[in-house]
């Protein structure tokens, strides 16, 4: 009987890109383990699978590597430089790449509804078909009630600010007025909490009485909202989906997380946003450790804003793929907010996101503090956001070639420490580039630049940069393309074209504006 032997592959990369390999990858290959150039990573388990490091190399029997970082480049020129690695031996993912069959797709499609079923409502259908697919005992999948953070009023123990009247700038596409939407800003409260399991991605808390509770985006739709990752399966109104484990255990602290633990945007608005309140917490919790997910130690920039803000408290750094119980919990409501995925069709309303301007105040202070020291003569005035990733190719050379024709520097944020980002932002005039994370650093530009975004016709009214823009006094504008899908996940990664002169109009008038003397 013939036997298919898989092909053994290390996966090089720890963050989306790994995960997202690995699970495209791992019915029709073997992951003996991955590869990460980070130390602190080396030697420790990640998706189950041993992480090593380069130099380990040698050591390992593999047939192929998979590279599936937005530092690609230089890990290929890496593994070929320095350990003699041939080419054939290496290739590099993409996440686009991996196109689901018709089969695969009808899989999908009909385990979703399923899901949808099953947390849609109780009763004796959705329990039934609960009992279809995750019946057996030792399934670790649970079916529980979903309580709404902001309707906790039970745990909640003290009040930072009260709900205010607000106003969110949806993105002003070119030659289009968009009025600011009004909205109420939730109020920012302190939640306590019981022997709550928590992890480090997810924005939800699995409590003994067979709830969990889930922090949403007070402003928008709860049912189009969602909020899936990490131990939390599927959510809808009333129910949720669950993933079990055996947690570790820790006395007591307050959590600081996210939705995203690798993204700039999440970290900066959402997670790091909450620390401003540490200070204000009542006596009565004045020793509790801050709870922060680990991939802050390892993403520089996040790791120095941190230090900055000066938490004189001692920090448990929790392990992403690790289940933690809390006997005595605390959480505190997101001051800004952002809707992660959406259930159908793409971001069509402003208000599925939010930010105060108090904390863009706080974020700002603090980061400019870490940059005085950077001298600003000889940053460039005009800055394209260049990237390096892979995640939604685009012919950026070509565009690249334009700009740079007209004196804009190609700039890749995540080469520059967080001093250098906040920088080349505050000192730039004109700024422009495909959406993605490196536009969070819109945050520390100044009154009167300007700004020019191109983003999928499909994204609609997200609305988290313009928003930050329009807080900050930068006027900024969009351009749009078609990416050919709404599924809000598959956008991450929907390669595109865009046309030069798409965006010279815009450009022409700038520089126009410029050269008569009323360009600020």
């Amino acid at each position: 009987m013939w036997v298919r032997v898989k092909e053994r592959v290390l996966i090089f990369g720890t963050g989306a890109g790994g995960v997202s390999y690995y699970k495209t990858c791992r019915g029709h290959q073997k992951v003996i383990g991955f590869l990460d150039n980070n130390k602190q990573k080396q030697g420790s388990l990640f998706l189950g699978k041993m992480v090593f490091g380069p130099r380990q190399l040698t050591d390992l029997s593999f047939d192929k590597i998979i590279i599936a970082s937005d530092y690609y480049r230089e890990i290929q020129k890496q593994l070929i430089d320095e350990f003699a690695m041939s080419e054939d031996k290496i290739n590099i993912y993409s996440p686009h790449q991996a196109s689901p069959s018709k089969l695969q797709s009808l899989r999908a499609r009909i385990e979703f509804l399923s899901y949808e079923r099953i947390c849609s409502k109780p009763g004796w259908v959705s329990a039934g078909l609960y009992r279809l697919l995750f019946g057996g005992k030792a399934n670790p999948i649970k079916r529980l009630l979903v309580l709404w953070l902001d309707e906790a009023v039970a745990n909640k123990v003290h009040i930072f600010r009260p709900a205010i009247k607000g106003q969110v700038q949806g993105p002003r596409y070119l030659n289009q007025t968009i009025a600011p939407t009004p909205i109420s800003l939730p109020e920012i409260a302190l939640y306590h909490f019981h022997q709550g399991q928590v992890c480090s991605v997810s924005r939800s808390v699995i409590l003994p009485d067979e709830k969990i509770v889930i922090e949403r985006v007070t402003t928008s739709s709860t049912t189009r909202a969602d909020y899936n990752g990490a131990h939390l399966l599927h959510h809808g109104p009333t129910l949720a989906l669950v993933r079990t484990s055996k947690p570790e255990q820790i006395e007591k602290g307050l959590l600081i997380s996210g939705c995203n633990e690798l993204n700039y945007y999440h970290w900066m608005l959402e997670i790091l946003s909450q620390l401003q309140f540490v200070e204000e917490l009542p006596h009565e919790y004045i020793d509790y450790p801050i709870l922060i997910p680990a991939a802050s130690q390892n993403i520089p920039s996040i790791k120095a804003l941190i230090e900055s803000i000066g938490i004189n408290r001692s920090f448990i750094y929790l392990n992403s793929l690790t289940a933690y119980k809390v006997k005595d919990l605390l959480l505190i409501q997101a001051p800004n907010n952002l809707i992660p995925n959406l259930k159908g069709d793409a971001w069509n309303r402003a208000e599925n996101s939010f930010a105060r301007h108090e904390s863009i105040s706080f974020l700002r202070d603090k980061a400019f503090a870490l940059s005085r020291h950077v001298a600003r003569e000889g940053l460039p005035k005009r800055v394209f956001l260049a990237r390096k990733g892979f995640l939604r190719q685009y012919n950026q050379a070509e565009i690249a070639e334009l700009l740079e024709s007209h004196g804009f520097v190609s700039v890749y944020m995540e080469e520059q420490n967080l001093s250098q980002q906040v920088a080349i932002m505050e000192n730039a005039e004109l700024i422009v580039g495909p959406t993605g994370a490196a536009w969070t650093n819109i945050l520390f530009a100044s009154p009167g630049a300007k700004a020019l975004c191109w983003m999928a016709e499909e994204c609609g009214a997200l609305s988290c940069f313009s928003n930050i823009a329009a807080i900050v006094g930068v006027e900024m504008n969009y351009m749009i393309y078609r990416a050919g899908t709404s599924d809000t996940r598959k956008l991450y990664h929907m390669p595109y074209t865009i046309d030069p002169k798409g965006f010279s109009t815009w450009l022409q008038q700038q520089l126009l504006v410029k050269s008569v003397g009323v360009y600020p």
